[in-house]
C-alpha cells in the first residue's frame, strides 16, 4: 500500500502523487513528485532503467503516477535529503495543458477551481478550516453544548425578510433557511439548555462585496438562562480564543510560510464598547452619524481601525444596537426599548457576528413581528414554541467562511470557501 510522502523512510517504499517538476538531462531525469504531505525527488539513471525513462519522458506535468522504489539517503538532495530510485512506474492519469494560470483572474481561476486548489497554500486554507471547525465544536461539547442538525427547508422565512430562496415544494412554497434561528430557539423551549449547529445557510442577497455570498457555512449556538447579551458575548469570546489557539498550535508556521499571516491568539476579554459610544467615537472621527442608525461600511472601516489602534486588540464588541435595525426576534433593553439586547463581534476590519438575548414571551414577542411590518400569520408555529414554557435565551450566529477568509487575510470569501455561490455563480 502507497504511504505518504512525509512517511518515507530509507528502504523499499511504495508512493503516489502529481508530478510537479520533470527535467529530462542528457543520462538523468529529475522528477518531483508531490502528495499533500510534502514533496520528494525521484531519480532515473536512463541506461539503467530505460523503461521508466521512456515513461517519464511522455509524461505531463500535474499527471499523476504511483511508483515503487528504494528510498535512498542523498545529502545533495535539497528535498529532505532523501531521493527515490525507482523500480516501476506507472502513470495513473494523464494531465492535459492547463486553461488557467497564476496570472488568472479569481473568477477564471473558480471555473476551474479543482486545478485552481492544486498547491500546498490553497490546501492548507482548508486544513486551518478544519482544525478550526472541530476546535469550535470540541469546545462546546467540553462545555456540554448538545448538537443537533436542523432542517435547510423552512415554512417562512427565518429573518422575516426578503432576501430568501423560494424553492417548491410539492404543492406548497418553502425557503432556503436564512439562519437555524427558529429551530436552535426551540431547542431552548425543549429544555436542551446549550445547543450548537453547524449547517449551510442561504440569503438572496445580489451583493458582490468581499464578504457576501448566497450560501456558507454557519456555526450558531444558543443556551438558555442568560440575564443579558453579555453572557453570550463571554461565551463567544472563550471560544474563539480556543479555536484559533488550536490553529495557531497546528498550523500557525505554515501558514505563516506559505501564506504570510500570522495567527495572532486573542487574549481575554475583548474589549467591548456600546452603540452609543460608537455614535461618539464617530462622530470624534468626523464621519455624521445620528442616534439610531445602523453603520455604513466606511463607519465600520474606521471604528475597527480606531479600536484596533486604542486597544492593541483584532477583536471588539459593539452591543445595545437599535432595536429598529435588529431582528424581530431581539429583546429590547427593559430600560430604553430603543435599544437592544444586542451585539456585533467585529474582526479586523469585518463584521464577523451578530448576537443577542432573544424574547422569549410570546406575546412580546407576536408584537414585535407585527412592529415590524412581518405578517404574523406564517410565524404561528415559532411563535408556538414560547407558549408552553421557555427560558430566557440567547445566541449567536457565525459565518465559518468569513471567520476562514479574515484569520488568514484572504482577498474574499472566493478564496476562503471550496465552491463559491454568488449572484452570478451556480458552478462548478
Amino acid at each position: 500500500m502507497s504511504i505518504k510522502i512525509s512517511e518515507i523512510k530509507p528502504g523499499k517504499v511504495e508512493i503516489q502523487g502529481w508530478i510537479e517538476n520533470l527535467r529530462d538531462k542528457k543520462s538523468m531525469q529529475f522528477v518531483v513528485i508531490r502528495d499533500l504531505s510534502g514533496k520528494v525527488q525521484v531519480t532515473v539513471v536512463k541506461d539503467e532503467k530505460p523503461e521508466i525513462a521512456e515513461v517519464f519522458s511522455h509524461a505531463t506535468l500535474e499527471s499523476t503516477v504511483k511508483i515503487v522504489g528504494t528510498a535512498v539517503e542523498n545529502e545533495y538532495v535539497k528535498l529532505g535529503g532523501i531521493e527515490i530510485l525507482p523500480e516501476s512506474v506507472e502513470i495513473t492519469s494523464h494531465a492535459e495543458a492547463f486553461p488557467i494560470g497564476p496570472e488568472s483572474s479569481i473568477d477564471q481561476r473558480l471555473d476551474y477551481r479543482w486545478i485552481d486548489l492544486r498547491t500546498p497554500a490553497k490546501a492548507l486554507i482548508f486544513q486551518v478550516e478544519t482544525v478550526l471547525n472541530q476546535a469550535m465544536r470540541q469546545w462546546c461539547i467540553n462545555h456540554d453544548f448538545i448538537e443537533i442538525h436542523t432542517p435547510t427547508l423552512i415554512g417562512a422565512s427565518s429573518e422575516g425578510g426578503a432576501d430568501v430562496f423560494e424553492v417548491k415544494y410539492f404543492d406548497k412554497k418553502a425557503y432556503l433557511i436564512q439562519s437555524p434561528q427558529f429551530y436552535k430557539q426551540m431547542a431552548m423551549a425543549a429544555g436542551f439548555e446549550k445547543v450548537f449547529i453547524n449547517t449551510p445557510v442561504f440569503r438572496a442577497e445580489k451583493s458582490h462585496t468581499k464578504k457576501h455570498t448566497t450560501e456558507f457555512s454557519g456555526f450558531d449556538i444558543e443556551m438558555s438562562y442568560v440575564s443579558s447579551q453579555e453572557d453570550v458575548m463571554k461565551v463567544q469570546e472563550q471560544m474563539l480564543a480556543y479555536a484559533i489557539g488550536e490553529v495557531s498550535k497546528k498550523y500557525g508556521q505554515q501558514v505563516k510560510e506559505l501564506l504570510g499571516v500570522d495567527i495572532i491568539v486573542p487574549s481575554l476579554p475583548f474589549p467591548r464598547i456600546t452603540v452609543k459610544e460608537a455614535y461618539k467615537i464617530l462622530r470624534e472621527l468626523g464621519l455624521n452619524i445620528k442616534e439610531g442608525d445602523d453603520f455604513t461600511t466606511e463607519q465600520e472601516v474606521a471604528l475597527c481601525k480606531f479600536m484596533q489602534e486604542k486597544n492593541g486588540h483584532q477583536f471588539f464588541f459593539v452591543s445595545e444596537y437599535p432595536s429598529a435595525v435588529r431582528a424581530f426576534y431581539t429583546m429590547a433593553k427593559e430600560d430604553e426599548a430603543a435599544y437592544s439586547k444586542s451585539y456585533d463581534l467585529y474582526f479586523k476590519d469585518v463584521e464577523l457576528t451578530s448576537g443577542a438575548q432573544r424574547e422569549h414571551r410570546p406575546e412580546v414577542l407576536k408584537k414585535q413581528i407585527e412592529d415590524k411590518g412581518i405578517d404574523p400569520t406564517p410565524m404561528t408555529d415559532y411563535i408556538n414554541f414560547f407558549k408552553n414554557g421557555c427560558p430566557p435565551h440567547g445566541g449567536f450566529g457565525l459565518g465559518l467562511d468569513r471567520f476562514l477568509m479574515l484569520l488568514l487575510d484572504l482577498p474574499s470569501l472566493k478564496e476562503a470557501m471550496y465552491i463559491f455561490r454568488g449572484p452570478d455563480r451556480l458552478n462548478p
